[in-house]
């Protein structure tokens, strides 16, 4: 997760320390996890739980493959609330309740009502269409701070895509009765060859609607998105597609405009704004990749962590073929420590196991090799190169 307005134009939000390497980031969760007596060395994840795999829409780009109704033996009310008090023991520095559509499932607001009780810092990713007046009050009582609501394109093209005419009118009213109450949005925007002519309007979308975050998701071939690799961008049309990016978010800046943005599960793009950086602003420049370093790009295994309705753990959203355990045999926090399965091992130090062009490239430590998932549906390899690499050979060579 890449914070262009932040890093082009020093645009700060509330939760960067999730994301840079700051004393208030990376350095203090650190502090805080050594303070542990249990797992005090383990690595603190971000957590995404699919609480369950249940959704109301068909979107082609799924990557959970959510399907009409619940997985069997999702977890129950119970074991939900159990996770969380790991969690919170844990100390992961935020929980972010998915799905399938999370909302679906009726005692959600239940469990994210435990979870903020106990101190654990929660968002929601939702389609938005079951936020009417009246989740929207319930959402607010929660005292729930950020909402991350889909958005796939102008509202035919979201409805194609979500496969249900209307939604985007009713994600539209979701996003505006958010905003209404005070809650925090964010529009996330999953960018490929069939939408891509639409990312203006998204940004349009943000500036009329007050919403203050837009996440602009690269395609990950996972779930049905595996299905989409034909259709996702050429490197020269991601490259086109980032400069926009930062063209827009420039544009907000000097407008006045306090929308953050972002650009999620291309972890590229942080050597692409250095790049863009040293031809206007080598001190910048500097500065912004000793910042990234210390994020130190792809984290999946590490700083994220991914928990399925039935409870098996995974090392991110994207990687549901591959169990590092489950939570009916152990709880989460020994899972992640203990590490026992050997590909949470390699992505923890993955650098000698990535392909020659990687460990050779000069921004290997902002980007950490990108997206295992997507290497592995593009090459078959779990280890090989990660197809979204738009630099050039020239572009990755020391300086």
């Amino acid at each position: 997760m890449l914070s262009v307005s932040n890093l082009l134009c020093d645009h700060r939000a509330g939760n960067e320390r999730l994301r840079y390497g700051h004393t208030n980031g990376t350095d203090r969760l650190a502090r805080r996890a050594a303070e542990h007596a249990v797992y005090p060395d383990a690595p603190r994840p971000v957590v995404v739980w699919a609480v369950t795999r249940a959704c109301n829409l068909r979107c082609v780009h799924c990557y959970a493959s959510a399907t009409p109704g619940p997985a069997p033996g999702e977890l129950t009310h119970e074991e939900g609330l159990a996770l969380l008090d790991d969690l919170r023991g844990f100390d992961v520095p935020a929980v972010l309740f998915s799905g399938g559509e999370p909302l679906v499932r009726p005692d959600t607001p239940e469990l994210i009502a435990h979870a903020q009780s106990i101190g654990l810092t929660c968002t929601l990713s939702t389609n938005g269409l079951l936020i009417d007046e009246a989740m929207a009050d319930r959402l607010a009582a929660l005292g729930l701070k950020y909402v991350g609501i889909s958005v796939d394109g102008v509202p035919a093209r979201h409805d194609k895509l979500r496969g249900m005419k209307g939604a985007f009118d009713g994600t539209l009213a979701a996003i505006r009765r958010c905003r209404a109450r005070g809650i925090k949005v964010g529009v996330r925007f999953t960018v490929h060859a069939l939408n891509q002519e639409d990312l203006d309007s998204i940004f349009d979308l943000c500036l009329e609607n007050d919403v203050q975050r837009l996440c602009i998701y690269h395609l990950a071939y996972a779930g049905r998105g595996g299905k989409m690799q034909k259709v996702d961008l050429t490197a020269e049309e991601t490259r086109q597609v980032v400069d926009r990016i930062f063209e827009r978010t420039r544009q907000c800046h000097k407008e006045g405009h306090p929308l953050e943005v972002l650009t999620v599960d291309n972890a590229v793009d942080s050597a692409y704004v250095i790049l863009q950086l040293e031809k206007t602003d080598p001190e910048r420049a500097a500065i912004v990749e000793r910042r990234l370093r210390g994020t130190g790009g792809n984290r999946s295994g590490c700083n994220i962590a991914a928990i399925d309705p039935v409870g098996n753990v995974h090392y991110d959203q994207f990687s549901w073929h591959y169990n590092c355990g489950n939570l009916r045999e152990a709880p989460f926090s020994r899972i992640w420590a203990e590490a026992s399965d050997p590909r949470l091992a390699v992505l923890r130090d993955r650098w000698a196991s990535l392909p020659e062009r990687c460990q050779a490239c000069r921004f290997l430590p902002v980007c950490n090799g990108n997206l295992r998932t997507r290497a592995e549906a593009a090459t078959g390899d779990w280890l090989g190169m990660d197809p979204s690499c738009y630099l050039t050979d020239e572009e990755i060579l020391p300086l």
